[in-house]
C-alpha cells in the first residue's frame, strides 16, 4: 500500500491516510461496539425485569386471592350472618353481636383491615357504635347504600368481589385513596335481601410490601393500575391517573423504550389490572458507559500518535487548502481577486492556486458577456410582449361593440365607445410600461362595463382594494386578461347569477391581486399550468401566458401568475408582485440576471 501511495499526488495521499487510518477504524470501533453493547444490555435486562414483573404481579394476585378467600370465610361466619335481620335484634343482643363481630374483624386484620357496613333504618339503636369518620375498621351502620356509590356498586355485583378505590376511614384521613376489596353479604340460610357489605381496606400496604421485596434499579417507579388507568398501589398516590406511553420502540411484548425510560408491563386477567415498571435506561447501562470511556481513552491516545504525522502534512497541505476554500467562498462572479503567495509554489498546491485564479478570470469574462446578452434579450422580449397585447385587446373590445350594435343599436353604444376610449388611452399609457393600480383599475372597469352590455348584465362585478394600495405600481394590462378569462370561461352566460371579484392587498412586501369568479364550468388546472409553463398549444391561453411571462421577465421567477379552484365553484387567479411605489424601487426589483 505504501509503494502504491508514492505514485499518488498530495491530495490522494491525504485522502487515503484519513480514510484508511482514521475514519474507517474509528467509525467501526465506536459504532459496532457501542451499538451492540447497548442493544444487548437493553434486551437482556428488559427480559430479566419483565420476568421479575410477572412474578411480582403473580404474588400480588395471590394476595388478592387470599383476601377474597378471607371475605368468603367472614361472610360465612355466624357473627356476620346474624346481621341480616338487623332490625329485629333486641337492645342487649345488638351490643353483644357488635362486640363479637368487631373482635372477629380485628382478629382477621393485620396490614389489610376488614370492615362491615350494615344498612338499617334504626340508626338510633346503634348510637354506641362509632362511625367511619372516627374509626378506620370495624362495624359501621348506614341508612342507605345508595348514599355511598362504592357500597351500591358492591350490592349490584350480587355477591361477587370487586377492587375499588375509596377514601380512608378514621379521624386522621389521608389525602390519598385506599385500595379496597368489597363483597355484598348474602343470607346463606334464607336468601333474603342483602343488608350488609364486607370491605377489606389498605390493601396497598400489603402490595407495596411485596413490591419492595424485589431489588429494582435506582429511580425505578412501580405502579399497579386498574382498567381505567387509576393507580391502585405503588410509587404514585393511590387514585391518581397513570399515563402509559403511546410512542417509543418496542423491544418485546410488554417492553417499550420511550424518552430514556424502559416501560415494562404485565396484565392480570384475574383482577383486570396491570403492573408497570418504569426503569431509567441510564441505570441499566452504567457498565456500558465505562466501556465507552475506555474506548474513548484509547481513541485519544491513537489520535495523539497520528497527530505528529499530521503536523507536517497540515503545514504543507491542509492550511493552504483551507485558505483556498476561504477564497472560493468569498469569490463573487465579476469580482477581481488578488494573486496569492501560494501560486508561486512548484507542487500540486501551486498548480491548484494558479488554475483557480485563471478560472476566475475566465468566469468574470463570461459573466460580463452573458449579462449584456440577457439585458438585450429581455428588452426585446418585453417590447415584443407589449406589441402583441395591444392588438389582442383592441380586437376583443371592438368585437364587444360589434355584438352590442347587432343586438339593438341603442344610445348606450356611446357609453361603450367611451369605455373603449378609456381602455385604449390607459393601454397605451403614453409609452409607459409601469402604471398605478388606480390607472389599471380604470382600465379594468371600462372593460367590465363593455362586457356587461355585451352579455346583457348576465354577471356582476366587485372590486375591493385595501386602503392606500391604489398608489402602488405594476405592469400595465395584467388584470384585464384575467377578467376576460373569467367572463369567457366562467360567468358570461349565467343569466345574472355570475360574479367577478377583484381583491387587491399588500402584505409583507408583496402586492397580491386575486381575480375570481363563480362559474359553473370545472377548472382544468393541468391545462392552465401547461399554458403558463409554455408546454401547451401556443395559440391557446395567449392572454394569461402573456401576463405571467411579462411579470417573470421583469421581476424574476419568484413572482407571476397562478390558478386554483374555488370550493364554491369557479376559479381564482392570483398575481404575486413586489410592492413598489416609486421609480427607484422599480429599478431595485427588476431582474436583470
Amino acid at each position: 500500500m505504501f509503494r502504491l501511495g508514492k505514485s499518488y499526488g498530495l491530495m490522494k495521499k491525504a485522502l487515503l491516510f484519513v480514510v484508511l487510518l482514521i475514519l474507517v477504524p474509528m467509525l467501526l470501533i465506536f459504532w459496532v461496539a457501542s451499538d451492540q453493547a447497548s442493544t444487548s444490555i437493553k434486551e437482556q435486562t428488559g427480559k430479566a425485569f419483565f420476568e421479575l414483573n410477572r412474578q411480582s404481579h403473580a404474588t400480588m394476585d395471590r394476595v388478592l386471592d387470599s383476601i377474597d378467600q378471607m371475605t368468603v370465610a367472614l361472610i360465612a361466619s355466624d357473627a356476620v350472618q346474624k346481621w341480616n335481620d338487623v332490625d329485629q335484634i333486641a337492645g342487649e343482643e345488638r351490643v353483644r353481636r357488635y362486640v363479637a363481630t368487631e373482635k372477629l374483624l380485628a382478629d382477621s386484620s393485620s396490614q389489610v383491615k376488614y370492615s362491615l357496613f350494615v344498612m338499617t333504618d334504626r340508626l338510633s339503636d346503634f348510637e354506641f357504635a362509632p362511625n367511619a369518620d372516627v374509626s378506620d375498621a370495624g362495624v359501621f351502620f348506614i341508612r342507605d347504600f345508595k348514599d355511598v356509590p362504592w357500597l351500591q356498586k358492591a350490592i349490584q355485583a350480587g355477591g361477587l368481589g370487586s377492587v375499588v378505590l375509596i377514601d380512608h376511614f378514621g379521624f386522621n384521613m389521608k389525602s390519598q385513596k385506599t385500595m379496597a376489596y368489597t363483597r355484598a353479604v348474602t343470607d346463606i340460610s334464607q336468601g333474603r335481601k342483602t343488608t350488609s357489605v364486607l370491605v377489606a381496606t389498605e390493601i396497598e400496604n400489603k402490595l407495596e410490601t411485596d413490591m419492595n421485596a424485589f431489588a429494582l434499579p435506582e429511580g425505578t417507579d412501580v405502579y399497579l393500575v386498574d382498567a381505567d388507568n387509576e393507580v391502585l398501589a405503588g410509587t404514585a398516590t393511590s387514585g391518581s391517573r397513570f399515563a402509559s406511553p403511546k410512542q417509543g420502540d418496542d423491544l418485546y411484548s410488554g417492553i417499550r423504550l420511550s424518552g430514556g425510560i424502559m416501560h415494562i408491563s404485565h396484565y392480570s386477567p384475574a383482577y383486570d389490572n396491570r403492573l408497570f415498571y418504569e426503569i431509567p435506561v441510564a441505570s441499566l447501562v452504567g457498565a456500558h458507559q465505562k466501556v465507552q470511556e475506555i474506548l474513548q481513552l484509547s481513541a485519544i491516545c491513537y489520535f495523539i500518535v497520528i497527530m505528529f504525522f499530521f503536523f507536517y502534512l497540515g503545514k504543507s497541505f491542509f492550511r493552504p487548502m483551507a485558505r483556498l476554500v476561504t477564497f472560493s467562498r468569498s469569490y463573487e462572479p465579476g469580482k477581481e481577486l488578488d494573486k496569492f503567495a501560494e501560486a508561486e509554489r512548484k507542487d500540486e498546491i501551486g498548480f491548484i492556486y494558479r488554475s483557480f485564479y485563471k478560472m476566475t478570470q475566465r468566469l468574470n469574462q463570461l459573466v460580463r458577456e452573458k449579462y449584456m446578452m440577457e439585458i438585450k434579450q429581455k428588452e426585446s422580449e418585453l417590447m415584443l410582449m407589449h406589441s402583441q397585447i395591444t392588438p389582442h385587446l383592441l380586437y376583443n373590445t371592438l368585437d364587444s361593440v360589434y355584438w352590442y350594435g347587432i343586438r339593438g343599436g341603442v344610445p348606450e353604444v356611446a357609453h361603450m365607445v367611451r369605455d373603449l376610449s378609456t381602455m385604449l388611452r390607459i393601454g397605451l399609457s403614453r409609452g409607459k410600461e409601469i402604471i398605478t393600480i388606480r390607472e389599471e383599475l380604470n382600465h379594468v372597469e371600462a372593460y367590465l362595463n363593455l362586457q356587461e352590455k355585451r352579455y346583457q348584465n348576465s354577471f356582476m362585478y366587485r372590486i375591493d382594494v385595501e386602503e392606500g394600495a391604489d398608489e402602488y405600481l405594476l405592469p400595465k394590462v395584467v388584470i384585464q386578461p384575467l377578467v376576460e378569462n373569467s367572463i369567457l370561461h366562467g360567468v358570461g352566460k349565467m343569466d345574472g347569477e355570475g360574479e367577478v371579484a377583484i381583491d387587491i392587498r399588500v402584505s409583507q412586501g408583496l402586492l397580491l391581486i386575486a381575480v375570481e369568479d363563480n362559474g359553473f364550468r370545472p377548472v382544468d388546472l393541468e391545462k392552465i399550468e401547461a399554458i403558463l409553463s409554455g408546454t401547451a398549444d401556443p395559440d391557446k391561453g395567449f392572454g394569461i401566458r402573456n401576463v405571467h411571462k411579462r411579470i417573470q421577465l421583469r421581476f424574476g421567477d419568484a413572482y407571476g401568475l397562478s390558478f386554483e379552484a374555488r370550493e364554491e365553484g369557479g376559479a381564482r387567479a392570483l398575481i404575486r408582485l413586489p410592492a413598489i411605489r416609486s421609480e427607484s424601487e422599480i429599478a431595485a426589483n427588476t431582474r436583470m440576471s
